[in-house]
């Protein structure tokens, strides 16, 4: 039931992936101008944000080779929230058919020792395995702290080409999820690492067009619980007649499926233990021993004997099972940037960056504990995994204006992000050749529990359910702006931004809503050195999505950076 669940964690890296937790914010410039940092792209980070740019001269008025070191300190201050549960409990019912000589016989000592119950075996058998939750749940997180390097290039312009190159850690999270509420993300870590060469031809100064190849890492590791609900009106598991009979092998846990109505008859003390086996052997149904001492009669039955005029049993299940997955996957995949720049007039500069869908067809492992519990028990599964992610393919436009003998520029960016575009998700597990195992209960009699059934046990959930977990997202648009004063020895900026969320606020994810980002910084030139600190600060507001905290969310980035001009 439910290795399936194993699709969640991809789930999980596309949230990740978008508004909050999408890395926009590379290079001291981007932090500080809350990435309004296309149109007056220069020096060695336009190489990433927009490679047409490099072949213009930086903002010291030079055009020469440059590199930088850039180090962000991200951090996501804890914070708590409600959701509804999905957990609804997890029910059996057990019907046993016996042969008619069986059926003779538990009718007969119903008749004598009503007070047994013994006809309750020829009903259905119901067992509570787990209960549910409360309506809301409460989860939660602790802080998170990350630090992130990254890498900047670009080559001095010659004959209007210019090369260059980026390394950064384009998306990334590694945070602990705690409560009932935090229990389908728990464990979360996720590394996407980006490196770019890039080169740009600039004609009169006035017209450049550029090009960056990137090539793209995941990687990804979770531990999660997921509810995994069961086909609508009970998924049933069969046992044949050889199982049955092997099953007979096993009285003590054949205990666990008896009706707590005929157990609370033998223990009740009805009749003795001598009394009560004289009666049963009457009808064939013989005591361990001929004289039980034992105070307690559960202990006496032959359970074995019982079961094994069983000539068919099926077990249906309903409500959610419980399943704890541990997951990884990795990929190296490819993309492209595109990039053009129109000097307009003396002043203003106009430019439009599109970048490439990326593809990741990750491979990895799942191992998946599905927690049945009762007289089924638990199974493991460890199957191959593969994952197929499409990171969304973007269109930014943007234009900067100068004033003030160019000391003063201000830059407006449109950015537009193509969520609903080609596939999210398609994960490929190979189920065909798992592993499967019976780890407690009856499950975990192989001579019952072959492969196949527990093969057939775990593929039995409707995970159509969880899988909706992605759907419904949407294309987003984000608005920055960005303020640059500039002298001959420093920089001084500012910005503010709007980034909208993709996934549907009434939908399961991670806690995330739309985002409003401010940003300030300064760099200072020194010699053929650059010095800058920044910051950004992302706020959201919980109470427009689904999940519920009370407050404002953040998303804080710090970032120092070191350039040098030669």
């Amino acid at each position: 039931m439910l290795a399936r669940a194993c699709f969640l964690p991809i789930l999980s890296l596309s949230h990740i992936y978008a508004n909050g937790f999408k890395i926009q914010e590379q290079s001291l410039n981007a932090t500080a101008l809350s990435s309004a940092y296309i149109a007056g792209a220069r020096g060695a980070d336009a190489s990433y944000y927009n490679p047409a740019n490099m072949g213009f001269s930086n903002d010291w008025g030079e055009n020469k080779s440059e590199f930088e070191l850039a180090t962000s300190l991200i951090n996501i201050p804890g914070f708590n929230f409600d959701v509804a549960t999905t957990n609804q409990g997890l029910y059996s019912k057990t019907t046993l058919e016996f042969t008619d000589s069986m059926k003779g016989v538990i009718q007969g000592v119903d008749k004598i020792l009503p007070g047994l119950k013994l006809g309750d075996l020829m009903k259905p058998i119901i067992l509570e395995h787990s209960t549910p939750d409360s309506q809301i749940v409460t989860g939660g997180t602790g802080d998170t702290a990350l630090a992130v390097p990254k890498m900047f290039y670009k080559s001095r312009t010659m004959h209007g080409v210019t090369f260059g190159g980026s390394f950064v850690a384009s998306s990334g999270l590694a945070m602990q999820w705690a409560g009932k509420g935090g229990e389908f993300l728990q464990d979360v870590f996720i590394m996407m690492v980006e490196a770019s060469p890039s080169v740009s031809w600039t004609i009169n100064d006035r017209l450049s067009f550029g090009f960056g190849y990137r090539v793209m890492y995941a990687m990804g590791s979770f531990n999660n619980v997921v509810y995994v609900p069961l086909d609508e009106g009970g998924t049933g598991i069969q046992l044949d007649k050889e199982q049955i009979k092997d099953l007979s092998k096993h009285p003590e846990a054949l205990q666990a499926l008896i009706p707590e109505s005929i157990k609370n008859g033998l223990i009740g003390g009805i009749l003795s233990n001598d009394a009560l086996a004289n009666i049963l052997k009457q009808f064939g149904l013989d005591l361990k021993v001929e004289n039980c001492q034992s105070a307690n009669s559960l202990e006496c039955v032959n359970w074995g004997a019982l079961m094994g005029d069983v000539v068919s049993e099926k077990t249906n299940l309903f409500g959610t099972s419980k399943v704890y997955q541990k997951s990884e996957g990795k990929d190296l995949s490819t993309g492209f940037r595109l990039a053009a720049s129109l000097r307009v007039f003396d002043n203003g500069m106009a430019s439009v960056v599109y970048n490439s869908p990326v593809k990741f067809d990750m491979k990895g492992k799942v191992e998946a504990t599905t927690y049945v519990g009762g007289a089924m028990g638990n199974v493991l599964t460890i199957a191959d995994l593969n994952i197929a992610v499409q990171m969304p393919e973007i269109l930014t436009l943007a234009y900067a204006h100068e004033f003030f003998n160019k000391r003063l520029r201000l830059e407006g960016v449109y950015e537009r992000t193509f969520w609903s575009r080609g596939f999210k998700f398609n994960v490929s597990p190979d189920f065909a050749n798992a592993k499967y195992q019976g780890l407690s209960g009856l499950v975990a009699l192989p001579d019952v529990f072959n492969s196949e059934t527990l093969k057939n046990m775990v593929g039995i959930a409707n995970f159509g359910v969880v899988s909706n977990m992605g759907a419904g997202w949407r294309d987003t648009n984000t608005f920055r702006i960005g303020a640059t004063y500039k002298t001959p020895f420093i920089r001084l900026m500012a910005s503010a931004a709007y980034d909208a969320a993709p996934s549907a606020q009434d939908k399961i994810g991670i806690p995330d809503s739309d985002g409003f980002m401010v940003g300030c910084g300064a760099k200072v030139n020194l010699r053929g050195f650059d010095l800058g600190l920044a910051g950004s600060w992302t706020y959201k507001q919980s109470m427009s999505s689904l999940y519920h905290s009370g407050g404002l969310g953040g998303l804080f980035i710090y970032t120092a950076s070191l350039g040098y001009r030669w």
